[in-house]
């Protein structure tokens, strides 16, 4: 079969599922069209499936015959082309920008800047944007407050839709990474619908909504204390007909419930000092996913020594312990993920469950 294609051969009813899990890890054949046989669903496949496949009924065969799909332009030619027509420097172009929804943010170089005002329409009109604005110091503090500057158009609330999520936001006013997407769908992928989840930082709902929608858990309860990010995680949950979804207003060491996870999600920086929450909030058995930054050049399992020693202060025992690098997030500094499956003090007993919070059962 000269002209075979590896396929995921998939139930229609299954299909978006399985194309959204495949596209999130970058193994969907895009100069190949998904086709339709019978009451099946072939997805063209770059590599190996590396999903399971039997949750979703599927499975691998060559097809042939596949048809053909234009490849889309690429909007960096479009955009140096007309970085060249306008006489801007090659060395103003910006090398690095994100969408969301129909808003663009830019991160200028410093040759950029003084062209930032012919630079902007250029970017907005070759992608198909509303607003251009300028990300103009990171993440600010607790909050997670961006720094942005509107540098074309005007409204900066958009909605972005990510693999089937829809994330009504306001980029000036809280932030989004959408470079997780990866990580989103993995976690989605692994809860088994009746878990609890207990997301201490929720935010505008980034991993709460996928959990909540494609796994199906019992209960998400998602702290968040940006007032602003809540009341975006509150509209997200009615956007996505996510009613499995509790938002919690107000710091997590006060609002997160205890003794009822079978998941506590980290996914804030700075969440180190919130460890013993995230035990607290644990059943008598669970896994807890904490996110931070660790210097690159450092032993891989160094964050793991964090959750040890929370762990250890709160009587708590390490069944399982992995450290995965998701992504460099700054030169020399790594975003990490500690995966940890622990066995808790029965609560009420001893450690975490002496923590102040709400207690579900």
């Amino acid at each position: 079969m000269a002209d075979a294609t590896p396929v995921v051969v998939v139930p229609s009813a299954f299909a978006e599922a399985a194309r959204f899990q495949l596209h999130a890890r970058g193994l969907v054949d895009r100069t190949r069209k998904t086709t339709k046989r019978g009451g099946d669903v072939l997805i063209p496949l770059l590599g190996q499936a590396s999903i399971d496949l039997d949750r979703f009924h599927a499975r691998v065969e060559a097809a042939e015959g596949l048809a053909t799909r234009p490849l889309p332009r690429d909007p960096k030619a479009v955009l140096e082309r007309r970085f060249a027509e306008a006489g801007l420097p090659p060395e103003a172009m910006p090398r690095h920008w994100e969408r969301l929804g129909d808003v663009v943010i830019l991160t200028l170089p410093k040759p950029a800047r003084p062209f930032a005002e012919a630079i902007a329409p250029l970017f907005g009109e070759v992608l198909r944007a509303r607003t251009v604005v300028e990300t103009m110091a990171g993440i600010d503090g607790r909050l997670r407050t961006p720094s942005v500057r509107v540098l074309w158009g005007g409204a900066t609330e958009t909605v972005h839709r990510e693999g089937g999520i829809r994330y009504k936001l306001d980029v000036a006013r809280v932030m989004f990474s959408s470079g997780n997407l990866a990580e989103r769908v993995s976690i989605a992928d692994r809860i088994r619908p009746g878990d609890v989840v207990v997301d201490l930082f929720a935010g505008i709902g980034y991993f709460a909504l996928p959990i909540a929608v494609r796994a199906r858990p019992a209960a998400v309860f998602a702290c968040e204390v940006n007032p602003v990010a809540f009341g975006y995680l509150v509209e997200n949950v009615r956007l996505n007909r996510a009613a499995n979804v509790i938002p919690l207003l107000g710091d997590c060491r006060e609002t997160a419930p205890r003794g009822v996870a079978d998941w506590v999600v980290m996914g804030h920086f700075d969440s180190g000092d919130y460890l013993d929450v995230g035990i607290a909030a644990l059943r008598e058995e669970g896994r807890i996913l904490y996110h931070c930054l660790s210097p690159a050049d450092r032993d891989r399992e160094g964050p793991g020594e964090a959750v040890r020693g929370a762990a250890a202060t709160h009587g708590a025992e390490v069944l399982e312990l992995t450290t995965r690098i998701v992504k460099s997030y700054a030169p020399r500094i790594d975003h990490a993920i500690v995966e940890a499956k622990l066995r808790t003090a029965p609560k009420g007993l001893s450690g975490p469950g002496r923590l102040g919070g709400p207690v579900f059962r």
